[in-house]
């Protein structure tokens, strides 16, 4: 806190001649009476996206004065009944002015983790020099998946509305990188020997998932640290709803897991609507909010919003090996068979380090995250232990960790809130769109890191070190259990890419062969798009009305589609409803009128099937009246 302090006293100066604060006042503003005047006749005009845009800018406005005013009178009055002066009559008036200037100084919305003077030193890294052990059914494996349709191009609001992400991109992405990190072709297949390996590893025995077994999904949601996180809503970059629930639908379809053995927690963070509401119910914002994942956990730090548990305190502890702190595993993870950590691909502000799978695992413990941050620091200097070493090592953590998912939909470049479009091949201005999957931590940080590091979002060497510090763990020294037992194993490989191969090659890296990482690119030269209706749209007939919340059609419709490369190699395109063949056209423009009286949600689905057997589909899900 002393620190957070002394940056916004040296800030404060310069910062009094900046515009954002007054921007800040004049917005809110604008948006209270915006959203008055178009809701205040028709209610149900709140649906309607600008109304939600309003609704929000206007809620922050109003909960930042509530806070504000409310504490600074609460205090106050106490300490006007307790002075002796004359001259406390003036301190209200005073206090006004102070904070007035504060607020439209920026300084109250000041970003006290960033230090964006900062000009790190750019560094080369040396490709192909695997060092540690590859880990997994297929050693090393990372599966990278790549698709430019998982998101919108150009955003409508929050990046997290469901306009911008395609939920059935998503849970294709997600099927995609479970078969390619085990190498079938079956999903049911691919998660079997997936539980298998890790149990044979930890001397279970050579079985799959069994009923009862518990699940615990660690989450990043690092920017909810605010008083009003419940409520916040901004466009920072946290977990995403949408490749949690293609994940969850995976586990809960696939694997036969039941609801209830399944937590999706974040120990050092509350759990904000936005994301937890995307979770909870099958579509948000609706009409009629029908749950989707109502029995699973959901546990964060405070527990104070329906649905959401307190993270409890186990018996387990981490013990830092550099001595400086013990911190508490909740019981959420102490319980938990089995972990799956979601890391986002993204840089930290502190120092230019990385928020990879070692650092999403600091949200794995009850107590303050604060005190350990000098250690992480500390641990960006080449050749010092690092404390995310610590947690990769820990029976409970790292050791029960099934499967890295390293969620690279939005990345980040200068902090772990700003999300950025890449400019590097393949995206190409666009956002990064992709997903990673391996049972090696450190060989798919070190992917993920080489994707910054090639933007040039992360250039310092010091970022690596942990990896390094993983692969090769310094001797005698990691002893996150305390029982006096030193690790002397590695816990993955680490190696660089080599950018004189093709970024979808597999020889980007040294491969198996060469005990080095084994890359796998996923993704699809070839495409169909269902073009009409589009998502999160309201067609009457056939003609498109304005957007909605979501894809309702009343009426009958045109159901057209669009594809992508090898369009004199199309054999058919067929039309499925929930499943069911409902049509096929063989001649192009491929289209077909959705008739007959339909009501209710149905999956639309669109096949397109080439002449050497393969095909390719687009689904979307539409509310259908009449």
């Amino acid at each position: 806190m002393r620190v957070y302090l002394h940056k916004i006293k040296r800030k404060f100066l310069h910062k009094c001649m900046d515009s954002k604060g007054i921007v800040f006042h004049i917005t809110g503003l604008i948006a209270i009476l915006w959203f008055l005047s178009r809701s205040g006749t028709k209610p149900d005009r709140v649906y309607y996206p600008c109304q939600q845009m309003s609704m929000t800018i206007a809620t922050g406005y109003i909960a930042f004065w509530a806070v504000l005013w409310g504490s600074m009178f609460f205090g106050l009055g106490l300490w006007m009944k307790r002075a002796k002066h004359k001259t406390t009559a003036y301190f209200p008036l005073i206090l006004v002015v102070f904070i007035l200037i504060f607020s439209t100084s920026s300084n109250v919305y000041a970003d006290f983790f960033i230090n964006k003077d900062d000009s790190p030193v750019s560094w080369q890294s040396v490709p192909n020099e695997p060092i540690g052990e590859p880990y997994g059914v297929n050693p090393g494996r990372v599966v990278w998946v790549w698709d430019p349709d998982a998101t919108e191009e150009k955003l409508s609001g929050f990046w997290w509305n469901n306009v911008n992400n395609d939920q059935f991109v998503l849970d294709d992405m997600m099927a995609k990188g479970i078969k390619g990190l085990i190498g079938v072709d079956n999903e049911e297949i691919a998660w079997d020997n997936l539980f298998k390996h890790f149990n044979i590893n930890h001397g279970k025995g050579d079985i799959g998932y069994q009923p009862g077994e518990k699940i615990a999904i660690k989450v990043n949601l690092n920017n909810c640290w605010q008083l009003l996180s419940y409520i916040k809503i901004d466009n920072d970059r946290d977990a995403s709803p949408f490749v949690v629930k293609s994940l969850l639908k995976q586990l809960i379809e696939v694997v036969g897991v039941a609801q209830e053995d399944i937590t999706v927690y974040d120990a050092s963070r509350p759990m904000a609507n936005w994301f937890y509401n995307r979770l909870y119910y099958e579509t948000y914002p609706s009409i009629f909010k029908t749950p989707e994942f109502p029995n699973i956990h959901y546990v964060d730090s405070k527990g104070g919003m329906s649905g959401r548990e307190k993270a409890q305190p186990s018996n387990e502890k981490i013990y830092f090996s550099d001595g400086s702190v013990i911190r508490t595993l909740p019981t959420c993870v102490a319980e938990a068979d089995y972990l799956i950590n979601m890391p986002i691909l993204k840089r930290h502000p502190i120092e230019n380090g990385v928020t990879l799978s070692g650092k999403n695992f600091f949200g794995t413990w009850i107590e303050d995250v604060a005190p350990i941050h000098d250690y992480h620091r500390s641990g960006l200097i080449m050749g010092n232990p690092a404390p995310q070493t610590d947690l990769l090592a820990h029976e409970h953590v790292g050791g029960k960790t099934l499967l890295f998912i390293g969620d690279g939909i939005y990345a980040t470049k200068i902090d772990h809130s700003t999300i950025e479009k890449f400019q590097m091949y393949p995206f190409n201005n666009d956002w990064t769109n992709s997903l990673f999957f391996s049972q090696d931590p450190v060989a798919m940080d070190s992917v993920m890191y080489d994707f910054l590091h090639a933007e040039g979002t992360n250039p310092i060497e010091g970022s690596q070190n942990y990896l390094h510090q993983s692969a090769e763990p310094t001797l005698n020294y990691y002893d996150p259990e305390g029982d006096g037992v030193f690790l002397d194993y590695s816990l993955g490989v680490h190696e660089h890419w080599d950018t004189n191969d093709d970024i979808f090659s597999t020889d980007r890296y040294s491969g198996p062969e060469n005990n080095g990482i084994d890359f796998l690119p996923v993704y699809e030269n070839r495409s169909i798009k269902i073009t009409q209706p589009l998502p999160y749209h309201f067609y009457f007939n056939s003609k498109k009305m304005f957007r909605s919340f979501n894809t309702l059609v009343f009426g009958e419709i045109m159901i057209k589609t669009e594809i992508e490369k090898e369009t004199n190699n199309i054999d058919r395109v067929a039309f499925f409803i929930d499943g069911d063949l409902i049509n096929t056209d063989f001649d192009a423009p491929y289209e077909w009128i959705w008739a007959n009286p339909s009501n209710g949600k149905f999956t639309l689905e669109a096949v397109c099937f080439f002449n050497d057997g393969t095909s390719v589909s687009d689904k979307i899900l539409v509310q259908k009246f009449f």
